[in-house]
């Protein structure tokens, strides 16, 4: 077979397993995010939240995507985030952050697997993403 030919076929199969596993995540977490948006929970939600949103410049309703990339990833935050009209400068911090803290569950379970103090770990992941979120909300408000 022609190397361009086989080549295109490996990376069409390719595009398309990365397609299937990245829906496994994003259509649960977009379902539950839209349940959660129309339901009383979305302002019990936000008023819980809003005081530490605030720190960033953020609307209470960015816990939500938040919260899903702590327990998922980057695409379970962006799922999340595509249900509500945040500016520029808020998806901007709300993405900032999620890149420094997102799978926590499953990295602090990797971590400790590999003899890495696990709670140090999420600590200093913490530390990091409120003050990449403090610098990002602030100086965004400047360039976006």
């Amino acid at each position: 077979m022609n190397l361009a030919i086989q080549t295109i076929k490996i990376g069409f199969i390719k595009a398309v397993k990365t397609t299937l596993t990245l829906m496994k995540v994003v259509l649960p977490v977009y379902a539950v995010v839209v349940i959660i948006k129309y339901s009383p929970v979305m302002s019990f939600l936000e008023r819980i939240f809003e005081p530490a949103m605030k720190i960033f410049l953020l609307p209470g309703e960015a816990s939500i995507p938040l919260i899903s990339g702590f327990f998922t990833d980057e695409y379970g935050a962006i799922a999340a985030a595509t249900q509500f009209g945040f500016t520029p400068v808020e998806i901007t911090t709300i993405a900032m952050v999620n890149l420094v803290f997102h799978s926590i569950p499953v990295e602090y379970a990797l971590s400790r697997k590999i003899g890495l103090p696990a709670g140090k770990f999420v600590l200093y992941r913490v530390i990091a993403a409120v003050i990449v979120g403090l610098i990002v909300s602030r100086i965004g408000g400047i360039f976006l």
